[in-house]
């Protein structure tokens, strides 16, 4: 791998920079792979290398915040039990088609995905009673499986959909959707992070510093947003959603 010749000692830093704030962002509202993956590909790192690291730093991070959440007592566990093996196979399928789907559709998904999850957060909350969750079994997995698939696929902003995915459609709060993803999130990263291993994509001396880094930041957020609450975990959400938008057309935009 001539490629890992160029990542220097500054190089390493960044990257454990990178990784600190991604698992903070992450642990709040999901999103800590578009922070992580651009910053990879700029150091010269193929983007298969990129996907497969990014994977295994964020596997370690969403373990802190699940423990985290877990001790809290804020992660509705009907809804992880049902969907865990749903999303956790979903996302194996996800890393294992990667390889054969061109770039420029994943591209251009990812783009129209983003508005659309906007439309849901900014539009006008409902007040939601205990009777109007629709916690049934099918709903959970229709609800959580198709992220767990495209988290295989990419990756990037998983968490974020699946919160507001959860808010929209199993009308539960914000405040019980993101910890709740955080367990899903981690099955995803499991099963994608199998297949990336298999193959033999991972950059461990890149991997290891970095999931260190990410596992102290989603400590640091997961702090925030129990102590924040709703508010400030929708606040953060949209951020990243914005953030999502915005690199992406930049990217499109250099790229033609």
């Amino acid at each position: 791998m001539e490629f890992l010749q160029d990542i220097t000692i500054s190089w390493m830093i960044v990257f454990v920079i990178t990784g600190f704030i991604a698992g903070y962002i992450d642990s709040i509202a999901g999103g800590g792979g578009m922070i992580q993956v651009p910053v990879l590909l700029y150091s010269g790192i193929p983007p298969v290398f990129v996907l497969a690291t990014n994977k295994m730093a964020s596997l370690f991070g969403t373990l802190m915040a699940t423990i985290k959440y877990f001790l809290s007592k804020k992660i509705s566990m009907k809804i992880v039990s049902i969907a865990i093996i749903p999303c956790l196979i979903a996302s194996y399928i996800g890393s294992k088609l990667v390889m054969y789907i061109p770039d420029e559709i994943i591209k251009w998904a990812i783009l129209v995905a983003i508005p659309i999850a906007l439309f849901f957060l900014l539009k006008k909350s409902m007040d939601i009673k205990e009777e109007d969750t629709k916690l049934t079994n099918k709903n959970i997995v229709l609800t959580t499986a198709p992220i767990g698939f495209y988290d295989g696929i990419l990756g990037p902003g998983t968490g974020t959909y699946m919160t507001i995915s959860m808010k929209e459609f199993l009308h539960i709060d914000y405040v019980v959707a993101t910890p709740s993803t955080k367990p899903l999130n981690l099955a995803t990263n499991v099963g994608s992070a199998i297949a990336f291993v298999m193959a033999g994509k991972v950059l461990w001396m890149i991997a290891i510093p970095m999931a260190i880094a990410n596992m102290l930041g989603s400590y640091v957020g997961t702090h925030f947003a129990i102590k924040g609450g709703e508010v400030f975990i929708k606040r953060v959400l949209i951020f990243v959603l914005i953030f999502m938008l915005l690199a992406n057309i930049i990217k499109i935009v250099l790229e033609n």
